[in-house]
This record gives C-alpha cells, sequence and structure tokens, in this order.
C-alpha cells in the first residue's frame, strides 16, 4: 500500500458519535485538487449526515473575491 514514489497520498479519519469514517486514497502526482478535496468533501458528508454546499473548493488569497489572482 503507497509504495509508489511518483502518487499523492491522502489519509483522513473522523470519529464522531460512536462510528469512524476513514479514507486511504492514492492519486497520481497530478491530480486535481478538486478531485481530491471531493473525496474529502465525501467523508465529511457522510460523517455528519448532510452535504456540504461547497462548489468553489481552493486556497484562499487576498483579493480572491474581487477578480484578481
Amino acid at each position: 500500500m503507497f509504495d509508489q514514489p511518483d502518487k499523492m497520498r491522502v489519509s483522513l479519519s473522523i470519529s464522531l458519535y460512536d462510528k469512524t469514517y476513514s479514507m486511504n486514497c492514492e492519486y497520481d502526482d497530478g491530480e486535481l485538487w478538486g478531485d481530491v478535496l471531493r473525496d474529502v468533501v465525501k467523508i465529511l458528508e457522510s460523517s455528519y449526515g448532510y452535504s456540504f454546499d461547497l462548489e468553489d473548493l481552493g486556497i484562499y488569497y487576498r483579493g480572491k473575491d474581487d477578480g484578481s489572482e
């Protein structure tokens, strides 16, 4: 498991209300962050039992809301 050097590995475990939700994923090193974050959000949604409205997942930077880069 997780033995390829050109892969990104993401592990997450959430314990809530006496239940544990886990993910252990391996992605190509060129995978888009949106794809990785979608998997993380799925685990969060399943642990809380409802969905989150997170259309724009990204890194915050000063001026993000004003259209600057």
